[in-house]
């Protein structure tokens, strides 16, 4: 093998390897941007899913939700807030049961002129 017939199996040598480089990286960003697509679809997909059963459960809760006029009952009592402290069947009537005497008033005392 002559000098000049090494330079050009060099060449050649170069060359091939530069285009098989060149090719690799071609297939790379093709894959990559293959799986970016793939990866970015299928994410949207899981979003999307998980964002429907967020609002069936959430929506399910709201519509079925207790009137203005239940909670009210369930905060105040059956006779709503005007009777809320109204004594309640059970209750504790106290210790004793019997009125209490009012208390007796002193007798004013006139001025005397």
């Amino acid at each position: 093998m002559t000098p000049r017939d090494a330079i050009e199996a060099a060449e050649v040598a170069g060359a091939e390897s530069a285009y098989r480089l060149q090719l690799a990286r071609e297939m790379y960003e093709a894959g990559h941007a293959d799986g970016y697509a793939a990866g970015f679809d299928a994410g949207w997909r899981h979003s999307e899913a998980d964002m429907a059963a967020w609002w069936r459960q959430t929506g399910h809760a709201i519509a079925n939700r207790p009137t203005h006029a239940e909670l009210e009952e369930r905060r105040w009592g059956p006779g709503g807030r005007e009777h809320f402290a109204d004594p309640r069947p059970g209750d504790f009537p106290g210790q004793g049961s019997r009125p209490r005497p009012e208390p007796e008033t002193q007798p004013e005392m006139e001025a005397t002129p």
